[in-house]
């Protein structure tokens, strides 16, 4: 059993010399101590008991040391390769799923994870979805380059940015209203992209370690999907948003040097500044081996993603485009389900809520893909 020698070495001798003090203190005025004396041995009785205290925390640290080498020189013996992590002992109601409480029902029944749901000791740590999603490890890739206007209601709103034309006016030319661009504001629906995970109770209830790794996985694949809807669009069967492949300005080519250096010029020449090339990991690999490297530098960054379909390059001013996501998360938990119970699991679910993607400019998005076979 090995003690902190000096730590318990500074104890005992302050605790000596505070009992020397009260000694001579007590002998000094024996039962009769003034208000002032009294003070002073309170004072000192605290000081000697919070050194007793810490003697006992060194002693019982020591122990503690010892009966956890022993534990692990046992394991080790019997063929385990690393000390397991300390169990937890909690009660359910101390589970959380990003941030929330769980709770107790047979199927999901979703919540919103609002800085007012949020335990108050959780509060700080409230982001809004799109935030949490593009930070999160694996996380969302194109939330953090794209603006996203968050909102709480069902139905999603974004600004539109007109596209207007300066040119020269006439002198005396009378300006007639019926000739302005109008202003609009964007106005949608939104589809729910959920990831799901399944745990079980005392794994759940007794390791704090699991709901970490399990918050993190629920947020890399809420943002994988989301960048599948920025991507691609999709649907729920009753409502359905485009994305960029929909939205974007086609060029039929393969993907070469040429055909994404002429993409970005065309996306140049519509008075915008191209600031994402989006391939799919595959697509970037081998465009990568084609390029020289001088001119690599003067392109946009490319950013590998697996949501762009094999073969395709899509120049955007990523900037120039707009995503409308609910501002919270929906979380859920199933507890009593009866297949869940028959083998003591819970299941969770994280859910997010994007709407439309909007740009400002068809030709903003430069799609350059081989050309579709003929039917």
């Amino acid at each position: 059993m090995a003690i902190n020698a000096a730590q318990a070495a500074d104890h005992i001798a302050k605790r000596d010399a505070a009992t020397a003090k009260l000694t001579a203190l007590q002998t000094k005025y024996g039962n009769n101590m003034p208000a002032g004396a009294r003070d002073a041995e309170e004072r000192l009785l605290s000081e000697i008991s919070e050194h007793d205290n810490a003697l006992r925390g060194l002693v019982g640290d020591a122990v503690e040391n010892e009966r956890d080498s022993a534990d692990f020189n046992h394991m080790v013996s019997l063929g385990a390769k690393q000390r397991p992590d300390e169990v937890a002992r909690r009660t359910f109601s101390d589970v959380r799923v990003l941030g929330m409480t769980l709770q107790r029902t047979e199927t999901f029944s979703f919540v919103e994870r609002s800085a007012d749901a949020l335990d108050a000791t959780d509060t700080a740590n409230w982001k809004p979805a799109p935030v949490m999603l593009a930070e999160a490890p694996n996380g969302s890739q194109l939330l953090g380059r794209v603006q996203t206007f968050t909102h709480n209601s069902t139905r999603g709103y974004v600004p539109v940015v007109p596209q207007l034309q300066a040119g020269i006016i006439g002198r005396n030319t009378e300006l007639l209203p019926d000739t302005l661009t109008t202003g609009s504001i964007g106005t949608f629906e939104t589809v729910k992209v959920m990831a799901m995970v399944k745990a079980d109770h005392d794994n759940l209830q007794d390791y704090p370690q699991l709901e970490a790794s399990i918050d993190a996985a629920l947020l890399a694949a809420l943002g994988a999907g989301v960048d599948d809807v920025i991507v691609n669009g999709g649907s729920d069967g009753d409502i359905t948003v485009p994305g960029l492949m929909e939205l974007g300005t086609v060029t039929d080519s393969a993907v070469t040097v040429a055909s994404v250096l002429g993409a970005v010029a065309r996306v140049k020449s519509a008075r915008a500044v191209p600031d994402t090339i989006l391939m799919h990991p595959n697509t970037e690999a081998e465009f990568l081996a084609s390029i020289d490297g001088a001119l690599l530098a003067k392109l946009p960054e490319i950013v590998a993603i697996s949501s762009v379909p094999a073969e395709t390059a899509i120049v955007a001013a990523l900037e120039n485009t707009a995503v409308a996501m609910r501002e919270n998360l929906g979380v859920a938990s199933a507890t009593d389900h009866p297949y869940l119970l028959c083998k003591d699991q819970v299941a969770l679910a994280g859910r997010a809520r994007i709407g439309d993607v909007v740009v400002a400019n068809a030709a903003h998005v430069q799609i350059v893909r081989p050309a579709e076979p003929a039917a």
